[in-house]
């Protein structure tokens, strides 16, 4: 009879790589982002490897759960594979000279990447290993992991036991989303808070806000391509880049990059995309037209504020900080 314990491990990693694959085919635009923040090959992005891995965690999860004797052993290696893969891109990661932000698990698992990740994805390749020497010693037509499932009898008792433990765990650990950005006032005093994690598509593809930060402060307005205010909006643009000198203005919009240029050919890199609006709700812009002022320490300069004559005068305040700052001494 099939030996309970040994069907744990692939159970695990099957729902680990079902986890994994809904979280980031919800937030496709967060896994493109964390490709390009780990400095992955540029070909991958023009191949959609980010939007067609979810779907290959889906594919290897089936496998694992689906196919019988030899055909699993064929199964386990895939499996061992991703997660050897995903262990190298981490270890890689902790490198680099800056922090950077793991998406592995789309919003649910969103977080800096540290040595407890790599810990977390070695557990997970030995659990991964342990599968794969456990299908190697086993041939027959029911060895697979569903026929096992099907043989176990009493061991049903104990693997729901199992289950049990690895869902109180995951209640216990599941983190929220991100905190919005809403800056506060204290005295009247605009109170700069951390500009949160958000992805905004370009012309190179998806990429973390925060990777905009670094070379030059950021002046984002938000807008609605079918408002009746958009020519006008549209307009001040120019104005709006003057009076803000070193800052440089992106005009954000609810599409992808290569939709709005197509609108907007003229606008070419300063052009942004927000497909599904959760970059702007998380820099706190509710109504449209709305603009916020990032600075390159990655804390909210301005904003948000929402109309344009509110945009006008955040330009304005912002401008003359600008100035002031700028200015020679006396």
């Amino acid at each position: 009879m099939p030996s309970a314990p040994f069907v744990v491990p692939p159970l695990l990693l099957i729902v680990i790589l079902l986890v994994s694959a809904v979280a980031k085919l919800r937030d496709p635009g967060d896994t493109g982002a964390v490709f390009a923040m780990l400095e992955l090959p540029k070909v991958l992005l023009r191949l959609k490897a980010h939007r067609l891995l979810p779907y290959g965690e889906l594919v290897v999860a089936a496998l694992l759960l689906l196919l019988p004797g030899g055909w699993y052993v064929v199964a386990a290696t895939l499996t061992l594979l991703v997660f050897l893969a995903y262990l190298v891109v981490v270890a890689r990661a902790l490198t680099f000279p800056y922090p950077l932000i793991c998406g592995c698990f789309g919003e649910l698992g969103l977080g800096w990447i540290t040595r407890r990740t790599l810990v977390r994805n070695t557990l997970l390749l030995a659990i991964a290993s342990v599968t794969w020497v456990d299908a190697l010693l086993r041939h027959g037509p029911d060895d697979g992991v569903l026929g096992r499932l099907q043989h176990l009898g009493d061991g049903w008792w104990w693997l729901a036991g199992v289950a049990l433990a690895v869902l109180t765990t995951g209640l216990v650990l599941l983190e929220g989303d991100p905190p919005i950005a809403l800056p506060a006032e204290d005295d009247g005093e605009y109170v700069p808070v951390p500009v949160p994690y958000g992805v905004v598509d370009g012309p190179d593809g998806p990429g973390a806000l925060w990777r905009l930060t670094p070379t030059a402060a950021r002046f984002l307005v938000f807008y609605n391509p079918v408002d009746e205010v958009v020519d006008d909006l549209v307009g001040r643009l120019p104005s709006w880049q003057e009076q803000l000198g070193p800052v440089v203005v992106h005009l954000v919009g609810p599409a992808e990059w290569s939709v709005l240029s197509r609108h907007h050919p003229d606008l070419g890199q300063l052009l942004l995309g927000d497909p599904d609006g959760e970059t702007r709700r998380r820099l706190g812009v509710g109504d449209l037209p709305g603009a916020v002022l990032l600075g390159t320490d990655r804390y909210l300069a301005g904003g948000p504020v929402t109309g344009l004559d509110d945009i006008d005068d955040l330009v304005a305040a912002a401008a003359e900080e600008i100035h002031a700052a700028t200015a020679p001494a006396p």
